[in-house]
């Protein structure tokens, strides 16, 4: 399996039968929106213009945007709704190559209960948003790490440069979100910075968890 990083909440998961994207954005968000090909495409947020720029994605792609069940292309996606407040936000658990991925898309609060926790299951690879103010804080995220403990979690929906996965030019993403430095900071400083996460079942460490970085794609 291999993951890659378009920026926001945008990924590109590849499994050995199909290419999921996650969450493309619109153009004004001050990036360039992701384009390519997918069997998948997950939309958290089907109704939202800046989070659901679908015109770059081709391919015959299968599109998720509800809580509930799919089984695709040796794919197993579940949409689970979390109350967020005054309404729910999907997050979606996704397994191939007996890799457990929880992509936790745009929540700002972690609720789930302990019992939710255990049917959930162990999770191998997390997602979750960090750069506050519609996501998740920092240090919210990193409290959200400690109780799911996966063995790697990758960092989304935080500041970037328009020149990280942009042609536009510029300094910063016109989003109000924070830093990426400030997550790195809650969870002890250490990291590893790749272009993309390749992984396999049997390479997944049992010590700890890792704090992956993913460059975006440009």
């Amino acid at each position: 399996m291999q993951i890659q990083y378009f920026g926001l909440s945008s990924f590109k998961i590849t499994t050995k039968e199909a290419t999921i994207i996650t969450d493309p954005f619109h153009k004004d968000s001050g990036l360039t929106p992701p384009r390519g090909a997918a069997d998948i495409l997950i939309l958290a947020q089907k109704n939202s213009k800046l989070y659901s720029a679908t015109s770059g994605i081709s391919g015959e792609h299968f599109d998720i945007t509800d809580p509930g069940e799919y089984d695709i292309k040796g794919v197993t996606v579940t949409g689970i709704p979390l109350k967020q407040e005054d309404k729910y936000v999907t997050v979606f658990l996704i397994e191939s190559e007996d890799i457990r991925i929880l992509n936790l898309t745009h929540i700002h609060e972690f609720n789930m209960k302990e019992d939710e926790l255990e049917a959930l299951g162990d999770i191998d690879i997390l997602i979750l948003p960090v750069g506050g103010n519609t996501v998740l804080s920092a240090s919210n995220a990193s409290k959200v790490v400690n109780e799911i403990e996966p063995k790697i979690v990758i960092p989304s929906h935080y500041k970037m440069s328009r020149g990280a996965g942009s042609a536009s030019g510029g300094n910063e993403l016109i989003l109000d979100l924070d830093s990426l430095d400030k997550f790195v900071k809650e969870m002890g400083g250490k990291k590893e910075a790749m272009e993309k996460l390749s992984i396999k079942k049997k390479e997944l460490s049992e010590e700890g968890t890792k704090l992956a970085i993913l460059e975006p794609l440009r």
